[in-house]
């Protein structure tokens, strides 16, 4: 990844409500190549990208409708000043875990370098507000990531995995 710099959080929005029209209507070409098994990362084992369509769906789900949920919902509770949202934020997305270069190697292109700049930008804003509008944008544009991914991830698998009743397993176990 190259080195960013970012001099205004502003630009980052930008840049993620662009990304943001880019995918509302159409399925987004990085994730296209993922179902359809380009990766260029090498991401997923067994020449399989299953494991890697089952990570990309939790992942987006669990980032988008739950941890930056939260950092949107918790901004705004009066106790709770800027400093510390943006070190929460940085923590849970950057920490020990860097989500954004994890979901880069699951094959979106991009997200490494986008969200360096997201976490650049955290240091520039001044008010909670601001923080609210860039990381709104994150969570629109993850959210809308994470809606692609459901609707193309190849649910009608799961019919190999049918629900077994307790006599079923108990046949199977005398069978082996």
């Amino acid at each position: 990844m190259k080195k960013v710099e970012v001099t205004d959080w502003r630009e980052v929005v930008a840049e993620i409500e662009s990304n943001i029209d880019r995918i509302w209507l159409e399925e987004p070409p990085e994730l296209r190549k993922v179902v359809a098994g380009v990766i260029d990362s090498g991401a997923g084992s067994g020449k399989q990208v299953f494991s890697v369509l089952v990570h990309l769906e939790a992942y987006l789900m669990i980032v988008s409708q739950d941890i930056v949920f939260r950092f949107q919902k918790t901004s705004l509770h009066d106790n709770i000043g800027l400093e510390q949202m943006v070190t929460i934020t940085r923590e849970f997305l950057f920490g020990t875990f860097h989500i954004f270069e994890f979901m880069e190697d699951l094959g979106l292109t991009g997200m490494h370098e986008l969200g360096e700049k997201y976490n650049q930008a955290l240091s520039l804003v001044t008010t909670k507000e601001e923080y609210r509008d860039l990381t709104g944008s994150m969570h629109t544009y993850i959210i809308k990531l994470h809606q692609w991914i459901h609707l193309m991830f190849p649910w009608k698998l799961g019919v190999v995995f049918p629900h077994r009743s307790h006599e079923e397993v108990k046949s199977l176990a005398g069978i082996v």
